[in-house]
């Protein structure tokens, strides 16, 4: 079974159509990076994998679970799934600590020393373990943006979804954000991500997924795909993104 599976999928809003029939199985351990224009659906998609979007057709099944059931407990089932989107979301008037160890501590029970021991751990893991004290406005875009993936792993999921989160970067903090999910790759995490970060992409993901006018026009092993692709519409996309 795989760990997520998204079948005929139709995401509409009003009369527009953002997701038109897409199917997709991502296997546990996999990295997709899923890449193509504004408004192509990635993001969407994304959101629907942990149903922060619902949608009009098609079925998302995660670990066998159907997201979109109306009976389906979506807050038990975003215990197993992080996201990280491009804005940071950190509780400004918290340590890094307290927006690390609240979602354990409210959600899993997680006793106070050992959630400090639990943010000493994430927080080593994304490289900055002697910030667990600092508040958000002590710490640049990058960093903060390390502390929002600490945060996710902090619930420690199944599987992370990442939304372009390195577009609100400055160029210089990208590849900080992009080692800490080189090491999680090491580590075994199974990701999906949206990215228009195509070396990385042909570096670290099995396989991309290239979305165009809300459907996968076309998947497959990252290096072969973007390094020969079977579409005109990704060599252009490809050519007006590395150019």
């Amino acid at each position: 079974m795989s760990l997520v599976e998204l079948k005929d999928v139709v995401k509409r809003y009003g009369q527009h159509t953002v997701l038109n029939g897409v199917s997709l199985r991502v296997e546990k351990g996999e990295i997709i990076a899923i890449i193509g224009r504004s408004g192509s659906g990635k993001s969407t998609m994304l959101r629907c994998v942990n149903g922060l979007e619902p949608i009009q057709g098609g079925t998302v099944r995660f670990e066998g679970t159907v997201v979109n059931d109306p009976g389906t407990d979506l807050r038990k089932l975003r215990q197993h799934v992080g996201i990280v989107f491009q804005s940071f979301n950190l509780f400004p008037h918290l340590t890094v600590e307290k927006n690390i160890t609240l979602a354990p501590k409210v959600v899993k029970g997680v006793a106070k020393g050992e959630a400090r021991a639990l943010a000493e751990s994430v927080l080593h893991k994304v490289g900055l373990a002697e910030k667990i004290d600092a508040y958000p406005d002590q710490l640049s875009g990058g960093q903060q943006q390390r502390v929002a993936i600490a945060r996710s792993l902090a619930m420690q999921p199944t599987l992370m979804l990442f939304d372009e989160i390195t577009s609100a970067l400055d160029p210089e903090l990208v590849g900080e954000v992009l080692k800490v999910l080189e090491e999680m790759a090491r580590d075994g995490m199974t990701m999906m991500l949206v990215t228009h970060e195509i070396g990385f992409a042909r570096k670290v993901a099995d396989r991309v997924v290239f979305m165009h006018q809300g459907r996968i026009w076309e998947e497959g092993p990252a290096a072969a795909t973007l390094g020969k692709p079977g579409t005109p519409e990704l060599e252009h996309f490809l050519s007006a993104v590395l150019h």
